[in-house]
């Protein structure tokens, strides 16, 4: 029992006595701050990387949703005044009519009467109308061109050599558009060349 004891504790003394080695890996201090400064300057870098991609990818997005908005207000625009032009078109249609009375009066008024204060009144509150309407880009329909089926209708014509063919020779209602658009075409008397007469003709073979 004592010769193990013994043993034991020449083994623990001989083992306390033995040396540590400590191994000198070559590197100083300066050099492992300076190595654990690129580590950390590295992982910095790559987060700043990572934050400027997450950035980019919001600003993106974020002009996505600016352009897709702008998008809706410029449509919303445009359907408004789409709408405000239908409504305007349909108001003019039921207003021509309340004109064409005012010049049918005018046209057939005496002279007199249209140099009297209720003609001048008269006048006056046609050129208000009309004025008014301009505003709002309601035009006549040019007729001093010649005839043009999509502004004019012919609703009678007449025959004649004097004026080339398709000449407009009278208006018989006015015709006016809005913003371009046509309202109502001009009811017009339109030219046509006059046939020969068969006493006009050369004989057969002539």
């Amino acid at each position: 029992m004592s010769d193990s004891k013994d043993r034991e504790d020449g083994t623990a003394a001989s083992a306390a006595d033995d040396p540590v080695e400590v191994r000198d890996s070559g590197e100083s201090l300066e050099e492992a701050l300076a190595e654990e400064e690129r580590t950390a300057i590295l992982a910095a870098e790559e987060k700043l990387r990572s934050v400027e991609r997450d950035l980019a990818e919001l600003k993106d997005r974020h002009l996505r949703k600016l352009a897709e908005l702008d998008n809706i207000r410029k449509r919303a625009e445009r359907e408004k005044r789409e709408h405000f032009r239908v409504a305007l078109m349909d108001l003019a249609r039921d207003f021509l009519p309340i004109l064409d009375n005012l010049d049918r009066a005018m046209a057939h008024a005496s002279p007199e009467d249209r140099k009297s204060h209720f003609g001048q009144g008269i006048g006056l509150i046609r050129r208000q109308l009309m004025d008014l309407w301009r505003r709002h880009g309601l035009e006549e329909v040019d007729t001093n061109v010649p005839f043009d089926p999509n502004r004019h209708e012919a609703v009678s014509t007449e025959a004649t050599n004097e004026v080339p063919p398709n000449t407009i020779l009278e208006v018989l209602q006015k015709g006016y558009v809005l913003d371009g658009r046509l309202v109502r075409p001009a009811s017009v008397k339109v030219s046509v060349r006059e046939r020969e007469s068969l006493s006009e003709r050369p004989p057969d073979g002539s």
